[in-house]
This record gives structure tokens, sequence and C-alpha cells, in this order.
């Protein structure tokens, strides 16, 4: 049976939609057996609901935010993060599919402490592969920490980095701060714009995010048997 993956995406889910793909391309063995959305008119539920037909799949695209799962009465709702209830269903969902991995594509909204807890990285660990939840961030680390989209591409030319870039890194309690798992650079062009370097990141992460993801959970996955054979 092929891994399962469940992925968090917030936007127009190009890049599941390129991982699913590369799936049914036969280029990688890894399902992507749920997709939980953060908002409501993002365009990744028409682009899954037209692959889904395409190849016959039952790909479940699921709405869960603070609209869907409210603060309580006590609670203060925080632009950006998860509430309390938000948390919880995406904790029960993901605990009840028992997945292989989480990714997040394009999603953005912090997590909470909980599921961080669960899948994250922890300061206790001593090997990234004991955490399960991984990041796909348009930029190199840790130059572009805590930026987002086309501002990543801005920072790179506006402080004249040689390069941009795509990196999968381990999702811990900081963003971008999670141990990095694979990384692959842009040459920034003469000419280039944010808009037109951050398009070259975009495909750049296409191209290697899944067989990236893919060879993380192998090695998770021996990792796994390495240690329960040493006990």
């Amino acid at each position: 049976m092929k891994p399962k993956i469940a992925v968090l995406a917030s936007g127009g889910g190009t890049t599941v939609d390129a991982f699913i793909r590369a799936d049914q391309r036969h280029e990688i063995k890894v399902v992507v057996d749920l997709i939980i959305c953060s908002r409501q008119n993002a365009g990744v539920f028409q682009r899954i609901a037209v692959i889904n037909q395409e190849f016959g799949l039952d790909i479940p695209c699921v709405l869960i935010n603070h609209k869907t799962h409210p603060p309580s009465k006590d609670e203060e709702l925080i632009r950006g993060r998860q509430t309390a209830a938000e948390e919880q269903a995406i904790l029960t969902i993901l605990k009840n599919g028992n997945y292989d991995l989480i990714a997040l594509m394009g999603y953005m909204r912090r997590l909470g402490p909980n599921l961080i807890k669960a899948y994250g990285w922890l300061p206790s660990y001593t090997s990234v592969f004991q955490a399960k939840m991984v990041n796909t961030h348009p930029g190199l680390l840790p130059d572009t920490k805590g930026f987002f989209g086309t501002e990543i591409q801005a920072y790179v030319l506006e402080h004249h980095l040689p390069y941009g870039g795509q990196t999968l890194h381990v999702v811990s309690e900081h963003y971008d701060e999670g141990p990095i798992i694979a990384e692959h650079k842009v040459a920034v062009e003469p000419d280039d714009t944010p808009d037109s370097l951050f398009a070259r990141v975009q495909a750049t992460e296409k191209r290697y995010l899944p067989k990236d993801i893919e060879n993380f959970i192998n090695a998770r996955q021996a990792y796994n048997l390495s240690e329960r054979g040493g006990r």
C-alpha cells in the first residue's frame, strides 16, 4: 500500500495538483488522501474537483477555519491564527486518518501548539525523522524566514542575493525554523521582477517537491524500523 499524506492548503492548489499528477504519472508512490483548506473561496476546491473527475479519484477537500469552528466566548480571535476548536477539528481528522505525513502546501494560518506537539518538530527530538509534518517555503532559509509569497522574491532582489529558491522543512513552533530537509536554488536573472522570480521558484517547487516528500517518507519509515529493531 502506498504511503498517504494529508495536505493543508489555503490558496489555488497548484502545488498539490502537481503532486497528485506526479503520482498519477507513476513518478512517485505517495497518495494524497485528504486536503484541509482554511479559505472557503480558495481555488483548491475547484482544482481538486477537476482532478478527481479527470483521474477517477475521490480525494476529499474539507473546509476548516475560524468560521466553521468559531472561538469560544472567552477566546480572543487573532488574525492568522487557529481557534482552539479549529485546531482540535484538524487534529481529530488527522489522527483518525493515520497519515504517513502531513504536508503544508500554501497553508496561511499559524498552527496551534497541539498540532505542533502531535506532528511537528520538538526541542527534545534528536532526529528529523521523529517529526511528520513538513512545509514548503518559496525561498532559501534562513535568509527569507518569516516572509511569504512574492515578498520573499522582493526581499531577494532588494538585497541583491544571487539566488532565490524553494525549501522543504519540518514544521516547528516558530515560522520557518524547523530542520531543513531539502532546498533548491533558483538563480536570479538581471531583468528579474518579484513576479518573474516567483514563477520560476514555483516551477522548481512543483518539479522537486513530490520526490523530496517521497524521499522523506521513505527515510522516516526506515528510521522507525531501525528504532523498533534496536529495542
